[in-house]
């Protein structure tokens, strides 16, 4: 079997500590010779752990870029990897971090200067799913054969990823984590995020001062946050449970065969802090572990310890951000690697396919995206439910073209399907594009407010390796 190795940089900036990983990702044909290639991961395997630091971001709430910057390239001297060696990676900001003032320009300019196909990345959802496959979450799921709920708990955020049997099912995120209070080493607040503020004064009233709270009040603050985190697992939630998500309350988690809790906080859910340590990195992370430990609900139900715990989001973003397209795909002169490809989805029906509405639909979708039709670079995706017909794919094939005839564009043409119909769909509307370039990418799932970026081909072309990423900054 034709075989190939990617390697990859995972780095976690988040709420509390920052980390930095790098993999080494085997991909084969699994197809016989006379079979279309079918190409798929055979193994990740981890080859340089960093040290975990505290994230450098000041009190004004900034980022300091060059402190970060200088870490993550002496990772790089430490496992001997230049930026130009690597084909593949993510750095993803989380949390309280990516509220940072200068949260997005950060990211954005350390993903260009750390490889040719590093990637930045943002947005609670792919935090979640993304920790909960770093993990193991996601691989337990699949050897149970049943379901897995994973959260992860960092310093600012509690990710949720629900899996079955493999796949993801669904996704939340809420703003807790043990780092919304600050403490010194004796357990005294001398710093509250904004969320931490609402469940001090939700608890004590509203005049309350967290600076003031007495160890026991702290007590009483973390088991309330192990509240809210289960309110969410049963799809309960309280009115200030609502107030925290930072996305869509996800369906009650049903009967569970595992949870997994991983993150910094989770580590000292299975290695309990003693009384001497509850305070020992300057926050309510070990106290809030406890309080997890004790609560009801949570010993309700079947808790397992994940593979990792504190290096799950950077496992995820070095080891899972990567898939691979379909190897039908269509390339025309289109010039890679293409980074932060925002990706158009409409509403409309693929069986039966209006050709009309999805021309209107399209049209409109990039309106509200604040894109402009004839400059901007962008992908067009087909309706979900498209019947792989040649009378379907033709009229996507004449919606396509209505479309850049009235949108002129020298930018290339990104179409992209989760129906394996790239080379088709590529070799009936490429002679009537008059010479403009085009890409049709095949078998990718996105959803709406994604981004993509698109790798160099591999394997002659067959391939091309794909990001689906969000970069959503929270305000």
């Amino acid at each position: 079997m034709a075989s190939t190795v990617i390697r990859s940089v995972g780095i976690d900036v988040g709420t509390t500590t920052t980390q930095v990983i790098f993999s080494r990702l085997e991909l084969v044909n699994r197809a016989s010779i006379s079979q279309v290639p079918h190409y798929e991961f055979t193994k990740r395997e981890i080859v340089y752990e960093s040290p975990v630091i505290f994230t450098p971001i000041d009190f004004e709430g900034r980022i300091r870029e060059e402190e970060l910057l200088a870490f993550i390239l002496d990772q790089y001297k430490a496992a001997g990897v230049t930026p130009d060696e690597l084909e593949s990676g993510a750095i993803i900001i989380t949390g309280e971090t990516s509220k940072a003032r200068n949260a997005r320009p950060a990211v954005m300019s350390l993903a260009e200067s750390l490889g040719n196909f590093v990637v930045a990345t943002a947005g609670p959802h792919l935090e979640s799913i993304i920790a909960g496959h770093g993990s193991g979450a996601s691989e337990l799921s699949r050897t149970l054969i049943g379901r897995v709920l994973n959260i992860d708990i960092g310093g600012g955020t509690a990710n949720y990823a629900l899996f079955e049997a493999g796949e993801t099912v669904s996704s939340a995120c809420i703003n807790i984590g043990g780092r919304l209070l600050e403490t010194d080493q004796q357990g005294r607040v001398i710093r509250a995020h904004a969320p931490g503020k609402l469940i001090c004064q939700t608890l004590f009233g509203s005049q309350c001062d967290p600076l003031t709270l007495t160890r026991h009040q702290l007590t009483q603050v973390t088991d309330l946050m192990a509240d809210l985190l289960y309110q969410v697992v049963i799809g309960q939630p309280s009115d200030l449970a609502n107030q925290l998500m930072m996305t869509d309350l996800m369906p009650a988690s049903g009967v569970l065969n595992a949870l997994t809790i991983s993150g910094g906080v989770g580590t000292y859910v299975y290695q309990p802090a003693t009384d001497d340590e509850l305070f020992k990195f300057g926050d309510i992370g070990p106290l809030l572990a406890r309080s997890i430990a004790n609560h009801a609900g949570f010993n309700t139900q079947t808790l397992k310890q994940p593979k990792q715990t504190i290096r799950a989001t950077v496992i995820g973003a070095g080891a899972h951000t990567l898939s691979l397209s379909g190897s039908t795909i269509w390339l025309k002169e289109v010039q890679l690697p293409i980074r932060n490809i925002p990706v158009i989805h409409t509403k409309v029906s693929g069986d039966p396919l209006d050709k009309d509405e999805l021309l209107s639909a399209w049209q409109q979708a990039v309106t509200q995206h604040d894109l402009l039709a004839e400059k901007d670079l962008y992908a067009l995706t087909l309706p979900n439910n498209l019947p792989v017909t040649y009378r379907a794919i033709q009229q996507c094939v004449e919606a396509l073209v209505s479309f850049t005839a009235r949108h002129t564009n020298s930018q290339p043409l990104i179409i992209i399907a989760r129906q394996d119909l790239g080379k088709v769909l590529g070799m009936l509307l490429q002679p009537q594009l008059s010479g403009r370039t085009l890409a049709v990418i095949d078998e990718v799932i996105t959803r709406e407010g994604d981004y993509i970026d698109i790798g160099n081909p591999l394997f002659g072309g067959e391939i091309v390796p794909i990001t689906v990423k969000s970069l959503a900054f929270p305000s």
